[in-house]
């Protein structure tokens, strides 16, 4: 597994960002079995990336969490509005696959890049369209969000760890009430620590978001297989059986 994630982390980041862009549309596109596929592969990635962190595991937790409240909050609306229960059933799972699936997506993308090199990428890909005064702004505003992404699951973590140390009578309700509240106010406090390291590393600039790759055969082999798997999504959502 460990090997596995070396692998993913030190191809080119322009094919995962390619790969991860071509993916996301197509998981709503897709049939639900499909898309149930891609979570459960997703999800082996993600596990294999995130086992050599320190978080690891409650950030995998935390998404999974945010995908049952949006779910069962889709369901319950659902069945105050009269909806039958097959469909009320049959859409939460729906949900949940796709939900999942392009979170997991996204977290696997954060955890095999550094957000400089996926915004690298992002520049070396929008620069002959955009040209190169706005290349590198939509670099930083990408890495920025990518970075943030694992970030905001840390920070659930602590903060729910927080609360269940410090506070070991709170009820249920009370820690709804709690926990957000603190976490938007240790991001608002990691946003301006990582506005001040933005600006003293000389990242706001377009000097520092010159692309420079280069390409190896473990790449060309693993586009293959991405190539692949492309192939078979398309063919789930144009041929669905």
């Amino acid at each position: 597994m460990i090997r596995f994630a070396i692998l993913l982390r030190g191809l080119d980041p322009r094919l995962k960002l390619g790969t991860a862009l071509v993916l996301g549309p197509a998981i709503w596109l897709m049939g639900a079995a499909q898309a149930g596929v891609c979570a459960v592969v997703l999800l082996c990635i993600v596990a294999a990336l995130a086992s050599g962190q320190t978080l690891g595991a409650r950030m995998v937790r935390g998404l999974l969490l945010f995908v049952f409240f949006w779910v069962a909050a889709k369901a319950g609306l659902d069945a105050v509005s009269g909806v039958p229960w097959p469909e009320v059933a049959t859409g939460a799972v729906d949900l949940a696959v796709r939900l999942a699936a392009l979170l997991l997506l996204g977290l696997s993308l954060a955890l095999s890049a550094s957000a400089r090199a996926l915004g690298l990428a992002v520049a070396w890909a929008v620069r002959p369209v955009v040209g190169r005064e706005y290349a590198w702004k939509l670099a930083l505003s990408l890495a920025l969000m990518v970075h943030f992404l694992p970030m905001c699951l840390v920070t659930v973590s602590e903060v729910r760890q927080t609360v269940a140390r410090r506070c070991p009578g709170c009820g249920f309700f009370q820690r709804m009430i709690v926990i957000p509240q603190a976490v938007i106010r240790a991001l608002g406090q990691k946003t301006w620590n990582q506005t001040l390291a933005v600006a003293g590393r000389g990242l706001d600039c377009p000097h520092a978001w010159e692309p420079d790759f280069s390409w190896s055969g473990r790449d060309t082999c693993c586009a293959l297989l991405a190539g692949c798997a492309v192939l078979w999504v398309g063919c789930s959502i144009f041929y669905p059986s």
